[in-house]
């Protein structure tokens, strides 16, 4: 009975783990159907008030849903196929809005992060959680799920989902947003997601490569390749909105011939916004140079537009430039795309200026190869084609301005980069040699050389180096009497004295004498300071210094006479005769003239 009831205890702990585990992995998977849930949701939302909007609905509402199915995978990049044309073949419609991507993209980015994030905990409070590559795995299965559905609904109707186009585009989209996300939120643990293949491979790589691309070279790197590449975006807006701009009458006429009723052209414009980060990269590779096309066989770029075929009437198309050469009020502006990209490349990749030469040109070239890689697939998801014959070639060609744009950034970002890190070292150092570090202020504070403060035997308001004078100092052989004082000025003996009474004399510093050295080895002595040790060896001294002088200045008193109570002070008749030594005093031997540490100069002038 004590063995099965040993034995049930790992039992139970290991079912308890088991359920741990498939809670977590259908929550993953009901988290990867919600996202995808959600954005199909948000979309059938707004086509169908856009419906209901509608004067002339002609349809029910079964087409709205097919068509926001259809826009949810062109979302993802995929594309869309008309049945009913007007030459009665199918056409194709395969411009993806790249504002339709945001949609998406967030909803499985916040999906995978809860995931991770709920991983974590449970990792933390009892140690089991299951693998992120699992996790991930089974949140791309359930929207993949949803996916399948969608397209089995979208496969009928007069606008279906291209069914090749959408198998690729949303796994892949899916696919990338779960891997930058968990590279995110788990740094270079999220190598472990990748198939066994890809990590033995890269392991292979020479070891300059390997470091290249991981470590906070890598970051770098990547921060640099953002920033020019919304700076191509941003400067593209730019060219956009000036064109249409400088053609605003056709403009109108465009919005007026497409939609009469304020309904449609409401829900124009609201196709423009959508289709506005697409014609940022349109602008953005028309000032790298490459230009893009309007029509099979046409080329825009600021150098020369050829001529284009009629092409239909959208407000966006507006401000395309006539056919014929460049201006130079057209190829000027262009310049701003790559200026802008170089700038912010060179700005992001030249760091503080600690790297060495070597290394920031390397950080450049890398963040110039991935804004190159990053404005290649930014151009091939902005164009495609919108119909058969004129209309099948519309946009820029991602093959060619992705080189063209690493070229550009390359280039003139790489010495960019170089100049700037040289400006900044050369800053940070005129920065830092404006004053003394802090390290060194306790040496410059307390130097004996450099100090405010007279040195001793210098005389005071004499300059600290120099020689003192040889001025003669008066002896100290008595003390005059207050004119005022009518009490008697005899100071009593430091043996008798009162203790309440305040000593008036050990406040007084004996002045050196000219030219005097202290011959004790423990007075102070004139060298280099070492910071608050030097201060503290310096302040001990002068206390011994002063101490001895005070014994000696005693020692001297009591050989004095008795002061009068009027007169001056009297001379000892003993000490007045040189030949006869001092009887206070006795015999003073070698020891003791070293420990006064004066010598008999001293007691003379006493």
């Amino acid at each position: 009975m004590s063995q099965l009831t040993e034995r049930g205890t790992p039992l139970s702990s290991h079912g308890r783990t088991a359920a741990q585990r498939s809670s977590a992995i259908a929550a993953a998977v009901v988290s990867g159907v919600t996202a995808a849930g959600l954005g199909l949701g948000a979309l059938a939302v707004a086509v169908l008030l856009l419906w209901v909007a509608s004067p002339y609905p002609d349809s029910g509402p079964s087409r709205a849903l097919h068509l926001a199915a259809g826009l949810w995978f062109m979302a993802h990049g995929g594309g869309l196929v008309r049945e009913t044309t007007l030459s009665g073949a199918a056409a194709p419609l395969a411009v993806s809005p790249l504002l339709l991507c945001v949609l998406p993209v967030w909803l499985v980015h916040r999906a995978a992060r809860d995931t991770l994030a709920t991983a974590a905990d449970q990792r933390r409070d009892d140690g089991t959680a299951v693998a992120p590559r699992t996790l991930l795995g089974a949140l791309l299965a359930g929207y993949l799920l949803v996916a399948a559905a969608a397209l089995v609904y979208a496969s009928t109707g007069r606008l279906t989902a291209a069914p090749l186009s959408a198998l690729l585009a949303v796994p892949g989209t899916a696919a990338a947003t779960l891997g930058a996300t968990a590279w995110r939120l788990l740094g270079r643990d999220a190598a472990a997601l990748l198939p066994a293949r890809v990590r033995s491979a890269f392991r292979a790589l020479p070891d300059a490569l390997r470091a290249a691309l991981t470590g906070p070279r890598l970051d770098t790197a990547l921060r640099a390749a953002a920033a020019a590449t919304l700076g191509l975006l941003a400067s593209g807006t730019v060219l956009v909105l000036l064109g249409l701009a400088l053609h605003p009458g056709r403009f109108a006429d465009d919005l007026g011939q497409l939609a009469p009723d304020w309904q449609g052209r409401c829900t124009v414009l609201l196709l423009c916004l959508a289709l506005l980060p697409n014609a940022a990269v349109w602008g953005a590779a028309y000032g790298l140079g490459p230009g893009f096309t309007v029509g099979a066989g046409t080329a825009v770029g600021p150098l020369a537009t050829s001529p284009r075929p009629a092409l239909p009437h959208f407000p966006l198309l507006s401000g395309l430039p006539a056919p014929g050469p460049g201006t130079w009020w057209q190829i000027a502006p262009a310049l701003v795309v790559p200026a802008s990209a170089t700038v912010l490349l060179a700005r992001y990749a030249a760091g503080d200026g600690h790297r060495s030469w070597g290394r920031t040109a390397g950080t450049a070239t890398v963040a110039a190869v991935l804004c190159g890689v990053a404005t290649g697939v930014l151009g091939g998801l902005a164009g495609g084609s919108l119909g058969e014959g004129a209309l099948a070639s519309f946009g820029p060609a991602g093959w060619l301005i992705g080189p063209v744009a690493a070229g550009w950034t390359a280039l003139a970002g790489v010495p960019g980069t170089l100049g700037l890190r040289v400006w900044r070292r050369g800053r940070r150092r005129a920065v830092e040699g404006r004053g003394p570090s802090l390290r060194a202020l306790p040496g410059l504070l307390f130097r004996r050389g450099r100090t405010t403060e007279p040195e001793p035997g210098t005389k005071p308001g004499t300059e600290p180096g120099t020689k003192p004078s040889q001025e003669p100092i008066p002896e100290p052989a008595g003390e005059l009497i207050p004119e005022s004082s009518g009490e008697s000025s005899r100071e009593p003996d430091p043996t008798t004295a009162d203790p309440t009474t305040p000593d008036l004399v050990s406040d007084v510093t004996p002045v050196p004498t000219a030219g005097s050295t202290p011959e004790d080895p423990a007075a102070p002595i004139d060298e280099p300071s070492g910071g608050r040790g030097s201060e503290r060896r310096a302040g001990r001294a002068a206390g011994r210094w002063t101490a001895r002088a005070k014994g000696r200045r005693e020692k001297a008193r009591r050989g004095k006479d008795d002061r009068t109570e009027d007169g001056p002070i009297k001379a000892d008749p003993v000490k007045a005769d040189p030949a006869k030594p001092d009887p206070t005093k006795g015999d003073r031997t070698e020891g003791d003239r070293t420990e006064d540490g004066r010598g008999g100069d001293q007691e003379s002038a006493a």
